[in-house]
């Protein structure tokens, strides 16, 4: 799970940019996203990642895919899209970059809209990966009662959740009052077991049987509407 997470979430390689005391930084267009995510990652539940710098082994590598419901950046709408992140946290992020994030979006989707959806993430889950790519396929994206399930492309990826129930047995263990990066809403996480899998780029992992969750965040910013 991303300190995004579980992001879900979603580091990106940011240049910096020198500027003098004369240059003037040109205003952030206006954004805003409210999304829906399924995670998984290598850790055993609860994914100590969350709240510290080091994940229980010498990696993290996860599989998260967020399903925006309603979203923009400027004019460029994101209402429908589904972005699958997949990489490797590394064994020490503490100085916030990972050790690679890769990004998948739908053929559906413009350049414009995937270019859009690049810079909200960048503000959802602020951060940088040495290592990190951008590729196309279809995203199979579906939640039903407690268990979500997604793929990627022909099987690629793919995560499947099955949420744990509390004391009860009947509802979901949410865990609440946590950041899931730097949103500025979220409804907590529920908490659930995982099975998954991701082959692309240089990484080849599975999993089964450690943490996952789900999660919603809502978050906004930029210059006036």
């Amino acid at each position: 799970m991303r300190t995004s997470i579980l992001v879900l979430g979603v580091m990106l390689l940011i240049p910096l940019v020198s500027s003098s005391p004369a240059q003037t930084a040109p205003k952030e267009k206006p954004w805003s996203v409210k999304a829906t995510t399924i995670d998984a990652c290598s850790c055993n539940l609860l994914c100590p990642c969350l709240f510290n710098t080091h994940p229980d082994k010498d990696f993290c590598k996860y599989n998260s895919v967020m399903k925006i419901e309603k979203g923009n950046y400027g004019e460029v709408k994101l209402d429908g899209m589904k972005v699958w992140m997949s990489g490797d946290m590394g064994a020490d992020f503490s100085k916030g970059e990972f050790k690679s994030m890769y990004f998948t979006f739908e053929p559906s989707a413009t350049q414009e809209q995937v270019d859009a959806a690049m810079k909200v993430m960048s503000f959802v889950a602020p951060g940088k990966a040495k290592d990190t790519g951008i590729d196309r396929a279809p995203i199979v994206w579906d939640r039903k009662g407690k268990t979500a399930y997604a793929k990627l492309g022909d099987g690629q990826g793919e995560v499947a959740l099955s949420v744990l129930t509390g004391k009860d047995g009947k509802n979901p263990v949410v865990l609440k009052n946590i950041s899931l990066g730097a949103e500025k809403k979220n409804n907590g996480l529920i908490l659930a077991k995982s099975k998954h899998h991701y082959k692309g780029h240089q990484l080849d992992y599975a999993f089964e049987d450690k943490s996952g969750g789900i999660y919603e965040i809502e978050s906004s910013g930029g210059g006036e509407k």
